[in-house]
């Protein structure tokens, strides 16, 4: 009798043991599963907004004959604002803020997409120029003061600029049109219709701090914004980032 107690005993401690682990690995499943779903919740510096600005340019052919001879660019103007979380109590500084694994994931039927960093003259904010197109990465180095032609981000925050551009789409020629306006309605005059241009992009944002934090999110988009072939010029502001998880890298 006293035998059976004591395997009865046993049995017990041993279903109590198999229960508390069961519920550990269950809490931690739970949280894991949280964190790829929502990500990090509290981090120093936030993702505030995106903002889209989609147009289109005539860009004159220096052999032209014509009153009106040029090849039509689409453009998209992206910016990305960065902000101190006014919840996280510690200092933080920003190192650098780097933009890589550029992916086309639906191309346009027509064109071909170029990115383009901020040009370095101070007349213009882009130059659409060779020297410009960013091929693998931009980095924007923190800095105590924001200085976009030479890729600085104030160290507390601040705006993130780059282009995607849509090239070689179509050629316009005319002798007959006494006024050009260089908007998306000149797509129109070329018979480019906004599905034959839309196309789709998502890139990797990642905060490095000089705390040696760092937080990667993904950022996809659907460019043009709107119907330029009809508007000339459209923006989207996009001021609910929730949707753009971040993720603590080791």
């Amino acid at each position: 009798m006293i035998l059976q107690n004591k395997k009865e005993k046993k049995f017990i401690r041993i279903s109590i043991i198999c229960v508390i682990i069961t519920l550990i690995i269950t809490v931690i499943g739970i949280l894991i599963l949280k964190y790829q779903v929502e990500g990090e919740t509290n981090m120093p510096f936030q993702l505030s907004k995106v903002m889209v600005i989609s147009t289109a340019e005539g860009i004159r052919n220096e052999e032209a004959e014509m009153k009106w001879d040029m090849k039509v660019e689409q453009y998209n103007d992206i910016y990305l604002e960065i902000i101190k979380n006014k919840n996280y109590k510690q200092t933080e500084i920003i190192d650098k803020i780097v933009l890589n694994n550029f992916k086309i994931n639906k191309t346009p039927q027509i064109g071909n997409i170029v990115i383009y960093r901020p040009d370095v003259e101070e007349n213009k904010t882009y130059s659409n120029s060779s020297d410009m197109i960013v091929d693998e990465e931009l980095i924007y180095e923190g800095n105590e003061e924001a200085d976009l032609k030479n890729l600085k981000i104030a160290n507390q925050g601040g705006m993130l600029l780059l282009r995607y551009s849509n090239e070689n789409i179509a050629n316009y020629q005319s002798d007959e049109d006494t006024e050009i306006v260089h908007d998306g309605t000149l797509l129109k005059k070329t018979g480019i219709n906004i599905e034959e241009i839309k196309f789709q992009i998502s890139f990797d944002i990642t905060i490095y701090l000089v705390s040696e934090k760092n937080y990667k999110g993904t950022i996809t988009l659907d460019l043009p914004v709107s119907d330029i072939t009809e508007e000339g010029i459209s923006h989207t502001e996009k001021k609910d980032c929730s949707d753009i998880i971040f993720k603590r890298q080791v």
